[in-house]
């Protein structure tokens, strides 16, 4: 197989499990702040972020490198199969980047909920609040 074929597969490749990788970040960012999931533990909301601005980025360094690739493609049919999937990334791409954004709006409204309910529970009646607040004056 030519080294340009075997590259084109190994950035094919690589984009599958970053675009995987990508997902599962953007998934946490959205259920941050849900109160009961256990994800916050360990991952600020920063942190997630992050980590899926990484994998765009390297979703971007793969849409170059197929674009540089493309050409030198040995057939045409191979060349017009590397820039319709070059296509396909893209609308991959915008769709992920939207999704971080949305994910973003929901943790946000995640977090807002999460503390209203908390305050809720701090300052209603009863002894359950009494026990709460107890707990965070002797937590800090």
């Amino acid at each position: 197989m030519d080294e340009v074929v075997q590259a084109v597969e190994k950035v094919k490749k690589e984009w599958d499990e970053t675009f995987e990788r990508a997902q599962k970040h953007v998934k946490a960012v959205e259920e941050y702040g849900k109160s009961g999931t256990g994800s916050n533990k360990g991952n600020s909301l920063p942190r997630l972020n992050g980590l899926a601005q990484d994998e765009l980025a390297l979703l971007r360094s793969f849409q170059f490198r197929l674009d540089l690739l493309a050409p030198q493609l040995p057939t045409e049919e191979e060349i017009l199969s590397a820039q319709s999937t070059l296509e396909y990334w893209k609308i991959q791409y915008q769709s992920l980047h939207l999704g971080l954004r949305n994910a973003n709006l929901k943790a946000q409204a995640n977090v807002r909920k999460a503390a209203q309910a908390e305050r809720e529970l701090l300052l209603g009646g009863g002894g359950e609040s009494t026990i709460r607040r107890r707990n965070l004056q002797h937590r800090y």
